[in-house]
């Protein structure tokens, strides 16, 4: 967690090196995340879970259209998911808590002083922080489980890391909303022979001072 700050400190350092023309801000938003596992296992059929997600960004104008931002986020993943057994329905919901760093590369097309319109991509990395936390209800009785982060077959590993890609509106030199389509490349499964990512579509407004 600590490289994770640092990294975005670091961004920052440099561009105050190099005198790019910056914005602090903040964004809020929504999570629609959902699990990726292969093979996925007989009984359980995964769904998508809703969440939320703020953070703080560092917008560094690098050219007329282009704007490189790096972000300290806290995210919400996980999935809801579905246990077939016999004809009973077992609803499992499942949340993990990322504190995550995008480094994302903007385009905006049109007047970059007015509304404009942009396509924005790059890799991102999380620590997980906390515990994974899956709550079970059958027939309305639900029991919670906390499992935290290692190396053991029920846990999962740590970090996480991928990509993001997505477009937004600026709406005015200080208002902005975008979309972006999150889409985890590591492995976070200790199983052998199983692979479990996270993929997930979050929706924010941000803030610019």
């Amino acid at each position: 967690m600590k490289n994770l700050i640092n990294s975005f400190f670091v961004i920052i350092f440099i561009s105050f090196s190099f005198h790019l023309t910056a914005q602090f801000g903040v964004r809020a938003g929504v999570n629609l995340t959902n699990l990726s596992v292969d093979p996925e296992a007989e009984p359980f059929s995964y769904g998508t879970k809703l969440g939320f997600g703020v953070g703080v960004f560092y917008k560094l104008r690098a050219g007329e259209n282009l704007t490189i931002q790096p972000e300290l986020n806290f995210m919400q993943h996980g999935s809801k998911a579905e246990i077939d057994n016999l004809g009973e329905i077992t609803e499992v919901d499942i949340s993990f808590n990322y504190l995550q760093v995008p480094v994302l590369f903007k385009y905006g097309f049109g007047n970059m002083e007015a509304t404009n319109f942009f396509v924005q991509a790059g890799p991102y990395v999380g620590m997980g922080i906390g515990n994974v936390v899956t709550d079970a209800c059958l027939n309305g009785d639900c029991q919670e489980d906390e499992v935290s982060y290692g190396d053991g077959d029920d846990e999962p590993k740590n970090p996480d890391y991928g990509v993001q890609l997505g477009a937004g509106v600026n709406i005015n030199a200080n208002i902005s909303a975008d979309a972006r389509y999150i889409l985890g490349l590591a492995n976070f499964s200790n199983v052998e022979g199983q692979s479990a990512k996270h993929t997930g579509i979050n929706i924010s407004v941000g803030y610019s001072f």
